[in-house]
């Protein structure tokens, strides 16, 4: 089986006996011996202005004010050197102990120390060499060899006394992290090269050598500085000075400022708000999202004054990451869920909330939102329904509720919606209701939620319920799906993310949508629409894929080329036959770009297997599973390349090798059963499945698979069998009642077939197949 690996968070699937494709997002680690290494060369004296940038100091002559209230801020904080003013957790020999493994934080002469225990799972003395963030947590950054600086995942909680602050506490308070563990401190997803670095100091290089499997990474500034959002400022100190003349925006790159005369007007009869003027340019949102969203980052050439898309890709609205209903259920950084909201719809910025220098709410808390609405309306008992100055007057708790990400950080949803308890009612999401009352049910909430409004607003659609049946298979849940993609008002994050759910053989109205995407003038909605396409046959593929791959923004063109660039010169133009070939060459260019982590390794090894090159892709392999051992993606990526090559031995014993690291590994028992199969060992390729049926939750496949088995070794009733059981657990499950329907027909019980069949047909109305 491939597994293809792209930088998105959701993942899709698609098994065909031996095949099957990942949509995954990228975690690696490297794992070596320290001796092995050269030392780290991140160094403040390392700014290089070849690129124009000249240092936050350089900004205070003529900016003074905006200086000062940057100094103090997240922002100016986000990375500094450990000094004894900048350190804040008690280094004076104190001790910290979780499941067992005990941290000790000291100062040696000047330097601070933490003896814990290393990824090897043995105690060492590690130096801290930054420390990382200052409220309400602040955490300290290490040094590992071959320039890797790693985040220790015991944190001080800098918080007061009273709030439960000013100790040690660890990042995973509920679980023991194994060294083995994607989550132990010295694996990539606490690295701080390329999971970090670029949102914490300013114009951040990875500078990753494959070759010898080094860092160099280096940045202009240590924290986030005046240039890290505002660009290289080199032609506008020239500007200010008056020895550059005729010069666009000041010398900058870009504009950051809504220079829009416009007002917010209230309407004192209906309390509206309306801006004076549209919003012209998405800009100022688009800065910020640079570090305030979830997404991945396809290059470290930052474009200053273009649309994120064109070098990150933004993660869509999907579970768990969003509830439903897309309310946050973990740590978004805002972006998501502010581009759901009305207030972005209509105009809003980040700085008509936010002083965008010191990050402070303008106004404070209480006030930020009566910048814009009526007190004398919406600060009132008769709108909030609460006791006044209580926790439930606040707009904040209504209408952007926290969640609580990193152990002590209360996140705030950004959504701005209004609360809507009955959606939690149906589909489990979290309600700014209960987030407050959580001694009550999502049903209490919704019945005085009633009470106070009758059915206002109970009766109005929202796109959580059709995301909802999606994930839970419900009847006719295309149908609801179309009528969000086709919403003219809906977000078009909203429509990415639907536009991926549409099931192009049970919809009619999936084509439409598709060409309705593809076109959109939204980046997001295009890359999602090519997304959706991965289920679809190769050539329907590249019809689509083939347009977009000349698309101006490139996170949508890197999606459009991993659907084209392996596709075989034969029957296409000259023309056609030059953008496949440009295709390719920008893809494997993008791959290559990640091999500092194992599945982008890997990835380049698909990518070669698509072009038929299999040495090189073996080769690619073996690098991914020597720079991570623990890298499952690679190890069956290279079991599928054993298969290839006829070496079915070779694909059994990586198989195995995975299930020993996580028997939880759906994919590898199926792989695992399938070569039992090619070697002629039915019986283990039987207890293989048993084995996935009994272990691994939430797969309808291990099921589908076994029954299939067992109906191709002419035991046809054990098959319903597994079948009618499953269906208790998957119900709905189109693979299962299509097996079910195939096997009932096979045998003749045409009373049975009907049964399934009107099953289908009530699950999937509009699906031509099935009527």
């Amino acid at each position: 089986m491939n597994i293809k690996i792209n930088l998105t968070i959701t993942a899709h699937f698609l098994f065909k006996f031996s095949i099957v494709l990942f949509i995954f997002s990228f975690i690696s680690c490297n794992k070596k011996k320290a001796e092995e290494y050269s030392p780290l060369q991140v160094s403040l004296n390392n700014h290089k202005h070849d690129e124009g940038f000249i240092g936050s100091k350089n900004c205070i002559e003529c900016h003074q004010t905006e200086y000062d209230e940057w100094m103090g801020s997240d922002h100016q904080l986000a990375m500094q050197l450990p000094t004894d003013s900048n350190v804040l957790g008690d280094f004076n020999n104190s001790k910290y102990t979780s499941f067992g493994v005990t941290s000790t934080f000291f100062k040696k002469d000047s330097l601070f120390i933490i003896n814990t225990q290393g990824p090897d799972g043995k105690y060492a003395d590690f130096e801290v060499k930054y420390t990382f963030g200052v409220y309400p947590l602040q955490q300290y950054l290490v040094i590992f060899p071959k320039g890797k600086l790693q985040v220790l995942t015991p944190f001080w909680d800098a918080r007061l006394k009273e709030e439960g602050g000013q100790k040690w506490q660890h990042l995973y308070p509920d679980e023991f992290i194994a060294s083995h563990d994607e989550l132990n401190w010295g694996r990539p997803l606490q690295n701080w090269n390329y999971m970090c670095a670029e949102c914490h100091s300013t114009n951040v290089k990875k500078n990753y050598n494959p070759d010898t499997q080094t860092y160099n990474t280096t940045f202009d500034e240590i924290n986030v500085s005046c240039e890290a959002c505002h660009g290289p400022g080199d032609l506008h100190e020239k500007w200010a000075q008056d020895t550059l003349q005729k010069v666009k925006n000041m010398g900058l790159l870009f504009d950051i400022m809504d220079r829009d005369p416009s007002l917010w007007n209230i309407d004192p009869e209906t309390a509206k708000v309306t801006r004076s003027k549209p919003r012209t340019s998405n800009m100022q949102v688009e800065w910020c999202g640079r570090c305030h969203s979830r997404r991945s980052q396809l290059t470290d050439e930052y474009t200053f004054g273009k649309m994120l898309e064109h070098t990150h890709q933004v993660a869509y609205l999907d579970y768990p990451l969003y509830n439903d209903d897309g309310t946050n259920n973990d740590e978004d950084y805002v972006y998501g869920s502010f581009l759901q909201s009305k207030m972005y719809a209509k105009g809003v910025t980040c700085k008509d909330c936010h002083n965008v220098h010191s990050g402070q709410l303008k106004g404070g808390k209480e006030n930020v939102c009566f910048q814009c609405h009526m007190p004398s309306k919406y600060k009132t008992t008769e709108h909030h329904k609460h006791k006044e100055d209580g926790t439930g007057a606040s707009c904040i708790s209504c209408h952007l509720p926290k969640i609580t990400v990193m152990v002590v950080d209360p996140r705030s949803d950004h959504s701005m919606r209004i609360p809507r308890p009955d959606i939690s009612v149906k589909t489990g999401a979290t309600n700014a209701c209960n987030n407050c009352h959580k001694d009550k049910s999502n049903e209490w909430a919704s019945e005085e939620f009633k009470k106070w409004y009758g059915n206002k607003y109970d009766t109005i659609s929202h796109y959580g319920f059709a995301f909802h049946n999606i994930r839970t298979n419900k009847p006719d849940a295309q149908s609801d799906l179309n009528k969000v993609i086709n919403d003219k008002d809906m977000a078009n994050i909203v429509v990415g993310t639907a536009i991926r759910f549409q099931d192009y053989r049970n919809n009619p109205l999936a084509f439409e949508n598709l060409k309705m995407t593809l076109t959109s003038p939204s980046p997001l909605v295009r890359r999602a629409g090519l997304e959706s396409l991965r289920n679809l046959p190769k050539q329907q593929q590249f019809k689509y894929a083939l347009p977009l791959a000349k698309d101006t923004v490139y996170g949508v063109r890197h999606m459009a080329n991993s659907l084209i660039y392996d596709m075989s010169a034969t029957n296409l133009s000259a023309e056609q036959q030059q953008v496949v070939k440009e295709a390719r060459k920008e893809y494997i260019n993008q791959l290559l770009y990640w091999q500092d982590r194992s599945l982008g390794l890997s990835s380049v090894g698909v990518a070669a297997i698509g072009l038929g090159k299999l040495e090189q892709a073996e080769d690619y392999f073996k690098k991914a599973i020597a720079l991570d051992t623990l890298n499952l993606i690679a190890k069956i990526n290279y079991a599928d390349l054993k298969r290839m090559q006829g070496e079915n031995d070779a694909c059994i014993t990586l198989l195995k090798e995975v299930l020993t690291i996580d028997n939880t590994f759906s994919a590898a028992y199926q792989a695992l059963a399938f070569a039992y199969i090619r070697s002629g060992d039915k019986p283990k390729a039987f207890k293989t499945l048993e084995t996935a049926k009994t272990i691994v939750k939430n797969d309808a496949q291990n099921h589908y698979y076994y029954a299939l088995m067992q109906n191709d070794s002419g035991k046809s009733k054990e098959a319903i069998a597994t079948i009618r059981k499953a269906l208790k657990t998957y119900p709905n499950n189109e693979q299962l009642l299509t097996l079910a329907h195939s096997i009932y027909s096979d045998r003749g019980d045409v009373i049975e077939a009907k049964n399934v069949l009107n099953m289908l047909v009530k699950i999937f109305p509009n699906s031509k197949q099935y009527q």
